[in-house]
């Protein structure tokens, strides 16, 4: 059985299409923006899944990993702070009804959570804080070596712990957040904004060593916070500017450690092991293993919104 995973991002949509034990088959990317509302993402990924339909032929269902608040159990996606246009769209459903299949949707980084859990296999800790730094940041958090989503399924949104009540306006419309300090955007802006932040690693610039060394600092306090409320056995860094080497991480975890209690300092702190792909490839692992994928909404929650001049797929 094959199955579609798709991470909807703020600068790109990944799909990949899985086997049953995740791995990648084929791949497809798209360009996404902040305009990128729910019509726009819908053609995007029904692009995406016909041109993967193409070299690999049919998929049985389909998991999608979004960049904001998702309601599980119904399928709904509340809102975003990365993407504009999204309030109360009842996406799984969309998708099911667009592409013939069984849809589930998650929080993108609940989904590389659950690809962290499954690469991680036996070794998987009983508790886990992934903090995923990217354009912003994001977390979720596992329990029993199961995905917790909290009472309404926002668990583990760390980017938005204000650490600063005078500091500047995040995207959430909050002040002093991590996000407007920590996160891969704000370190860019601090830095001119003209050089993507993948090419200052290795740097030796002074300059651009201490814009890094204040957001690994500040991203450590954040970190530290939620050592103290969660008291997890391991840390995980996930995301683009995780990816600027363990330099980076082991000031981030230097800085928690000093910040936290002692007891509940005593937990390891790692890169992720997923990899790049891991939003894509844990919603189709969720999508794989959802006791009942279909599109949940209810009728009588039904968005009566019409996405116009979207056609069906049937893989």
């Amino acid at each position: 059985m094959l199955t579609l995973g798709i991470d909807l991002g703020g600068t790109k949509l990944l799909a990949c299409l899985t086997a049953d034990d995740g791995s990648v088959l084929a791949r497809a990317v798209r360009a996404t923006g902040r305009n990128t509302g729910p019509s726009e993402a819908l053609r995007l990924v029904l692009d995406a899944a016909a041109e993967l339909r193409r070299t690999e032929g049919r998929f049985d269902s389909v998991g999608i990993g979004f960049p904001g608040q998702v309601d599980f159990e119904r399928g709904f996606v509340g809102g975003s702070v990365m993407l504009d246009g999204w309030h109360d769209v009842p996406l799984a459903e969309l998708m099911s009804d667009a592409l013939s299949v069984p849809c589930v949707i998650d929080n993108d980084v609940n989904c590389a959570a659950i690809s962290e859990l499954s690469v991680r296999g036996h070794e998987a800790p009983d508790s886990m804080l992934f903090v995923a730094v990217g354009t912003g940041i994001g977390g979720a958090i596992t329990l029993g070596r199961r995905l917790w989503r909290g009472h309404t399924g926002v668990a583990g949104e760390i980017g938005n712990v204000t650490i600063d009540r005078q500091g500047e306006v995040c995207w959430c419309g909050r002040r002093g957040c991590l996000n407007t300090v920590a996160s891969g955007s704000a370190i860019e802006r601090q830095l001119g904004g003209a050089v993507p932040l993948s090419d200052h690693r290795g740097s030796t610039d002074p300059e651009v060593l201490r814009v890094l060394d204040e957001a690994a600092i500040a991203l450590g306090i954040g970190v530290a916070n939620a050592l103290n409320l969660l008291n997890p056995e391991l840390v995980v860094f996930g995301g683009g500017v995780a990816q600027l080497g363990e330099a980076w991480i082991e000031t981030v975890a230097r800085t928690a450690r000093a910040e936290a209690f002692p007891e509940a300092a005593r937990c390891r702190f790692e890169p992720a092991r997923a990899g790049y792909e891991a939003g894509a490839i844990g919603a189709a692992l969720l999508a794989t293993t959802s006791a009942s994928p279909a599109a949940p909404a209810a009728a009588a929650a039904r968005d009566t919104r019409t996405l116009s001049g979207v056609p069906r797929l049937v893989p």
